[in-house]
């Protein structure tokens, strides 16, 4: 008799659970993921190299930036020897520069951004970090993305890591 109460009760939460994926609040929730996902635009970047954070700069950084006199605030040219070596020139007057600021690290990391889309009025950039070994010293992990110019201010970081 209690096994047949328990199987009886087991159907009854089971046929609950079933029957709540069709509960109209979340199949309204999945059709809204669904229209959001279809809204999304891809943006074109490109990844800008042999910049650095100086050292005098405390706070975050800002996500969007929209002028070389907020890019210099916060950045320097850490340029080398050689082509590969200068610094990915930025045009103000077309473009914007996205950051992802991880801060002050002592690990090695690897940031690749994945995507970057534009969903309603925000941007979301998709990043892969990977962490590898300990460093003797600090650093500041970052990645810039040159966009262009026009693009909402609001930026969301989507991050997947190893």
């Amino acid at each position: 008799m209690c096994g047949y109460i328990r199987s009886i009760c087991f159907c009854l939460v089971l046929a609950g659970l079933l029957g709540g994926c069709n509960h109209p609040s979340i199949m309204a929730a999945k059709a809204s993921a669904r229209l959001g996902s279809q809204n999304a635009v891809p943006v074109s970047y490109q990844q800008a190299s042999n910049y650095f954070i100086k050292n005098t700069v405390t706070e975050s950084v800002p996500r969007h930036i929209t002028s070389a006199e907020v890019f210099a605030r916060y950045f320097s040219v850490a340029a080398t020897m050689g082509d590969a070596g200068k610094p990915t020139p930025i045009d103000f007057t077309t473009q914007d520069v996205l950051v992802f600021d991880v801060g002050i690290v002592q690990q090695q990391l690897d940031i690749r951004p994945l995507i970057l889309k534009l969903v309603q009025d925000r941007l979301v950039l998709n990043l892969r970090i990977r962490s590898g070994a300990e460093l003797g010293y600090q650093m500041r992990a970052f990645v810039l993305l040159i966009v262009p110019k026009g693009l909402p201010d609001r930026v969301e970081f989507n991050i997947q890591s190893d």
